[in-house]
């Protein structure tokens, strides 16, 4: 349990216990299933087949990074087929392409003196006090 990936999982996993328990009657084992494969496969086979959807997407989460790329994640943009509307699906309507934002422009501090510099961080604790 040494990534960053590793405790999102374990995360995700704990937050299972309970679904779990309401509407399985499982006593869920964090230890036994984050080292024991065939453990969190009935698990996860298991909160797939639930009703409740938050546990659902737990399981989908864990299932997903649990034996796979940690550090993926799906593209938070929709690709829209060529020739369709994003919004609609309107054959013969092109869509506008969406482009993420960029970073905000972050003011170059390289011909700054050392002094300056650091009047800029005593600034930053000082203005703000009350």
């Amino acid at each position: 349990m040494s990534s960053p990936g590793d405790s999102q999982i374990m995360n995700y996993v704990v937050r299972m216990v309970v679904p779990l328990r309401r509407e399985f009657g499982r006593q869920l084992d964090v230890t036994q299933f984050l080292h024991d494969r065939r453990y969190a496969r009935e698990v996860l086979a298991e909160a797939l087949g639930s009703q409740d959807p938050r546990l659902r997407a737990y399981a989908e989460y864990v299932q997903g990074r649990m034996h796979g790329a940690r550090i993926a994640t799906p593209s938070p943009l929709p690709v829209a087929a060529p020739g369709l509307a994003a919004a609609g699906g309107v054959p013969g309507v092109v869509a506008e392409s969406v482009v993420p934002p960029s970073a905000p422009a972050v003011p170059s501090t390289d011909s700054l003196s050392e002094e300056e510099l650091r009047a800029r961080v005593m600034k930053k604790y000082t203005g703000g006090l009350r």
